[in-house]
């Protein structure tokens, strides 16, 4: 019922420039290649889904006067569908109705208003919804595809598309590169200013400072005297230290001739030698002449005389290495404080020239910024005279002739495959959230007890017409008794399968009493219990069925007895228990004892040394008791008479009973010390066991139609 919808394909490619004119240093143009710009390309791409785009193509195809664009547009599929459920169709964009157009056919985008532009919202959303953008891998063209049920809006919206969308990219480059122009134009002139009073701040301050112009030796005399001065300054030191040692080693000295300056002194060393030359020469007179000889005697005043002159010159000596010391250290004294004062004098020009450094470092970065926009404004000149396109229209959109969709048969078949797994997985999740009891494998999995029988659920489908007719003929009599009624039928055959397994349960012998019990009412215990003691009775042997139920009585109804006497008659003392037990017509060998009136503490009655005698005495009066009780999660009636019976057997409806009830009650039991012979699983289909089914249907038929033909 869909209508068929038309696709048109067109191809853009979007290739960014190939080449870059760029220039060095030295005024020089060269040509750069570029690599794909991957950035662009996918900008330019998510461009073509622009909802501003969109909106040029709604006022360029004038599709707000053209009713027939949003026709047959809703969005369908399974998860349109989903979303149906929970948004009102009203507030989809796409199906929403626009009213009259408020937009003139010459208007601009840039110019709607917001209630303008909120008119074109459905149109945009059918053209964003069924427009897919789609990149071809490792080229640079895109394709572009757009659905529509009218083949020739489809067309005009994709060549639409391409044009406009190549008219913004042409607009916005030429519009870039003239903003960039005048952008960069200005800030190159404001650096050519900015670097020109820089350079006059920078002499500026070399005159106020009395920095040098330029760099290079002998220009700085600061730093050149520093340097002098400071050289001058170390040798006066050393020498200094030199004096200074060589005074105090002679202040020290003990013989005035160890010092070594006396030694080496040249008047000194002249005055010993013209001693040793008038020694000789007396040494020579004297062995001619005695020493009274005049000649003698002058040579000796004149010896004498050179002594004492030696001995003076030795003492001035030292007194002149303490004149030196003192001169010497005047001189270092006074070239430190010269020192002092020049290196004050470079450290305040360092400052000076550091200062200068940083305005040196600006004039340079301004340069640098300067070359490079100076750079890119002659690249924008030369690029400006390439007149290549970087977005062309590869493939013109064609009329389409043949439809490509819905997708008719995958819709239908995603249905189909929806709502079969859908209930598949209903199915499964009924089945974990089911905590009943199916199989003889549940009971055995989940109490580890013995299954005694299967007790079939009785369909009447299953059944032929003169079976049905029979079944519903004995719908007026009593539940038990329609069940076990007719030995031919599958409930009275499950019965036996039930006696039978009692009479095995233990290996000295059947059992004589039994407990009939249950987890919850309503689950067929008191049913059972009629019927296995009638499938008891059906053999011979003495039967008493025996309502223990005190607190909801159901015996009594299945036979269609009075309750106004019963068990608690006789417990309370009022008659004699032979004349209380009722004989069925059918079965003369089936006594059926009712509960009796309701007493108000029925534990009590239950576990009273009355009911343990009366036990006593009928386990002697007959084969076998049949005991009903109540349910024995909600009382503590059932556990009292498992401690007085031979054992107890559960019935576990398998549409009823939950598995923690039935694990509650077996614990229950066990803990008393009861004898559990089995479980009882009530309800049964058969029909979808496949060991049961085909002797169910088959068995259940042909009974059903061979009694009706006998009768």
């Amino acid at each position: 019922s869909l209508p068929s919808i038309y696709e048109a394909v067109g191809t853009l490619r979007l290739e960014p420039k190939s080449n870059t004119f760029l220039q060095d240093g030295h005024g020089s143009v060269y040509q750069a290649y570029n690599n794909y710009d991957y950035t662009n390309t996918n900008t330019q791409i998510r461009l073509l889904s622009n909802p501003q785009l969109m909106r040029q193509v709604v006022l360029a195809l004038d599709l707000q006067h053209n009713p027939a664009f949003l026709a047959d547009q809703k969005t369908t599929g399974p998860i349109a569908g989903l979303r149906g459920l929970f948004v009102p169709s009203g507030n989809s964009a796409v199906e929403k109705k626009p009213g009259p157009s408020i937009i003139g056919g010459e208007q601009k985008v840039e110019d709607l208003t917001p209630e303008q532009s909120a008119q074109l919202e459905p149109y945009v959303a059918v053209l964003l919804s069924n427009l897919k953008v789609e990149p071809a891998v490792d080229t640079s063209l895109v394709t572009l595809r757009f659905t529509h049920t009218n083949p020739d809006l489809a067309q005009q919206v994709v060549d639409t598309l391409q044009k406009t969308f190549i008219a913004n990219e042409n607009q916005y480059e030429t519009k870039g590169s003239q903003t960039a122009a005048e952008t960069l134009s200005k800030q190159v002139a404001d650096l050519q200013l900015k670097i020109r009073q820089q350079e006059e701040a920078r002499l500026t301050y070399l005159g106020t400072h009395n920095l040098p112009l330029g760099e290079g030796q002998g220009r700085n005399l600061t730093s050149d005297r520093l340097g002098i001065i400071s050289a001058q300054l170390l040798a006066a030191e050393n020498e200094r230290k030199i004096i200074e040692a060589n005074y105090e080693s002679a202040r020290a000295a003990k013989d005035v001739w160890s010092i070594p300056q006396v030694r080496e002194s040249k008047d000194i060393l002249e005055t010993r030698k013209l001693i040793r030359d008038l020694e000789q020469k007396r040494a020579s007179l004297v062995q001619v002449y005695t020493t009274e000889w005049a000649e003698v005697k002058k040579l000796d005043a004149e010896i004498a005389e050179l002594k004492a002159n030696i001995d003076q010159s030795a003492r001035e000596t030292v007194s002149a290495m303490k004149s030196s010391l003192d001169a010497a250290l005047a001189r270092e004294n006074k070239l430190r404080d010269a020192y002092f004062k020049e290196q004050g004098a470079a450290n305040s020009q360092s400052q000076d020239q550091i200062g200068l450094s940083n305005l040196t470092q600006q004039i340079e970065t301004s340069k640098q910024l300067y070359l490079t926009l100076f750079q890119r404004q002659k690249e924008m000149e030369i690029n400006a005279t390439d007149d290549s396109d970087r977005v062309s229209i590869a493939t013109l959109a064609t009329l389409p002739t043949a439809p490509v969709g819905p997708p008719r048969f995958g819709k239908v078949a995603i249905a189909f495959m929806v709502s079969l797994f859908a209930g598949l997985g209903l199915v499964i999740l009924l089945q974990q959230l089911d905590n009943t009891f199916k199989s003889v494998e549940d009971i055995a999995t989940h109490t580890h007890l013995p299954t005694l029988a299967l007790i079939p659920a009785v369909h009447r489908g299953g059944l032929s017409a003169k079976g049905r007719r029979l079944f519903k003929g004995r719908q007026s009599e009593s539940r038990a008794l329609s069940l076990t009624g007719d030995v031919r039928s599958p409930t009275a055959e499950a019965y036996r399968h039930l006696r039978t397994s009692l009479l095995f349960t233990s290996p000295g012998g059947a059992p004589k009493s039994i407990l009939v019990t249950s987890g919850r009412p309503l689950e067929g215990k008191t049913t059972t219990a009629v019927s296995i003691a009638i499938t008891f009775a059906q053999t011979g042997a003495e039967v008493l069925l025996l309502d223990c139920d005190l607190r909801q009585p159901r015996v009594h109804f299945h036979f269609d007895l009075s309750n106004a006497q019963g068990l608690t008659s006789y417990l309370s003392g009022q008659q004699d228990i032979g004349t209380l037990w009722h004989v069925p017509a059918d079965h003369p060998t089936l006594k059926v004892l009712t509960s009796g009136p309701r007493p108000a503490n029925p534990a009590d009655f239950l576990g009273s040394n009355e009911m343990r005698q009366l036990l006593e005495e009928l386990r002697d009066r007959f084969a076998y008791i049949i005991v009903d009780s109540p349910p024995a999660s909600t009382f503590a009636d059932a556990g009292i008479l498992s401690t007085l019976l031979d054992g107890v057997m559960i019935v576990v409806h398998s549409e009823r009973s939950s598995r923690l009830v039935v694990q509650r009650v077996k614990n229950r039991l066990e803990e008393l010390g009861a004898h559990i012979y089995g479980i009882v699983l009530n309800h049964v289909d058969l029909q979808s066991d496949d060991y049961y089914s085909g002797y169910y249907s088959s068995y259940y038929q042909t009974e059903y139609s061979d009694a009706t033909e006998d009768s």
